[in-house]
């Protein structure tokens, strides 16, 4: 009786020849990007508090960079805030409803940044009064809270240049 070669555990066939080449081709050819930029510290530390602020798991990192850019022209001071808030964020896990109260007690300084960020990225403004400057419009987070149900006020619901025509004509 003729015996048969026993082959080894794990022989190597074609299809997995062509899998493993699939799989390389994939990985060198992916986009990888990661979630944000890296860009620097003060972009990570803005969304990564950012996040904790809004409860929300993805922002928008080229929205982001923008208001960071308008934050930290209009405070010279608000990436050492920033990253000091953060720090007493991640090491304390303060409660979002009790952060004005522990702010106003034992960091003044600070105490109005949350605030900010907050008004940034839900209004798309960044400051007040005369130096207010409006960042983003439409994909501020109010608008996207509502997107299901509302556009943005002010924009036309019609055809471009419908708005121009009277409606009672």
């Amino acid at each position: 009786m003729p015996s048969t070669p026993l082959s080894p555990p794990f022989a190597l066939r074609r299809r997995h020849v062509i899998g493993g080449a699939l799989a390389a081709a994939t990985v060198a050819l992916w986009p990888w990007t990661p979630a944000f930029p890296v860009e620097g510290g003060a972009q990570t530390t803005f969304l990564t508090l950012s996040q904790l602020l809004t409860g929300r798991d993805t922002l928008d990192p080229t929205l982001g960079r923008r208001l960071l850019e308008a934050l930290q022209a209009s405070d010279t001071s608000f990436d050492q805030h920033a990253t000091d808030l953060l720090g007493l964020l991640q090491t304390r896990k303060v409660l979002l409803p009790n952060l004005p109260a522990l702010l106003t007690a034992e960091k003044p300084p600070f105490a109005a940044l949350p605030s900010q960020v907050m008004a940034a990225w839900y209004l798309g403004v960044v400051g007040d009064g005369p130096q207010a400057r409006v960042v983003a419009f439409e994909h501020a987070l109010n608008a996207a809270t509502v997107s299901d149900k509302l556009r943005p006020p002010t924009y036309a619901y019609g055809a471009p240049g419908s708005w121009s025509a009277n409606p009672n004509t």
